[in-house]
């Protein structure tokens, strides 16, 4: 699949530097008054537009996996943060963001398609945060059985400048032959490949569903490797 792929960007034209001021106000007035007196303006600038967004780029998030799920009330986080076991009480998540998923039981357990803004940076690409130790050495496994094959997924990930492998290695190396640029996966306790940028005109224009896109596309090969080294459970 070719990473030059236009789509239609008729439901999302972008989000604006209203959003991105609605997080830096509510940062410092995070609570229930203050965000009752501003809901429209969440709704407004972030709600609808990510909302679109999901809804814009669904189609082709189907092509790469048939399996996710695209309704936006499922794909698209909730500003309510559950405070009971957390040592922050603030009520409200001062970021917003998408997660494109198969029903699975752990999501962050299996590998994601992601995007997230905030006022500071919006942040994109592919991973799972808490790996299960069964999947890390399924993945170790399948990287011994064919190191060339890895390489060849690895590669193009390594040339660009959108994205880079963000992970914790375990305190004790893993025993490995593997060159460099396949040792630095193999030690990691999970797999996240993620870009950053500041806020720009890419996040400002409907051009965002396109270096989505053509992003996520870059990450498919690795985004099948990781699901077939996955150890799966799934919800009834």
């Amino acid at each position: 699949m070719s990473a030059k792929v236009s789509f239609d960007t008729s439901l999302f034209n972008g989000f604006s530097q209203s959003g991105i001021n609605f997080f830096h106000d509510l940062s410092r007035h995070n609570n229930r008054e203050w965000f009752s007196d501003n809901r429209d303006r969440y709704v407004r600038f972030v709600s609808d537009p990510m909302k679109q967004l999901v809804q814009t780029i669904s189609p082709m998030i189907s092509e790469l996996d048939s399996l996710v799920i695209t309704s936006p009330h499922r794909v698209v986080s909730r500003i309510y943060r559950d405070t009971r076991f957390s040592a922050d009480k603030s009520p409200y998540r001062p970021r917003v963001w998408f997660a494109f998923k198969r029903n699975v039981e752990c999501w962050t357990a299996m590998p994601t398609y992601f995007f997230q803004f905030d006022e500071y940076e919006y942040m994109f690409g592919m991973g799972m945060y808490s790996a299960q130790a069964t999947t890390m050495r399924n993945f170790r496994r399948m990287i011994d059985e064919n190191p060339e094959q890895f390489r060849r997924i690895i590669e193009p990930i390594q040339r660009t400048r959108n994205l880079k492998l963000e992970s914790d290695c375990y305190k004790r190396r893993i025993p490995s032959e593997h060159p460099a640029i396949i040792d630095k996966w193999y030690q990691s306790k999970s797999i996240a490949v993620l870009g950053n940028r500041k806020p720009d005109k890419i996040l400002f224009s409907a051009k965002l569903v396109d270096f989505l896109i053509g992003n996520f596309i870059l990450l498919k090969p690795l985004y099948d490797f990781l699901w077939n080294a996955t150890v799966i459970t799934t919800r009834n």
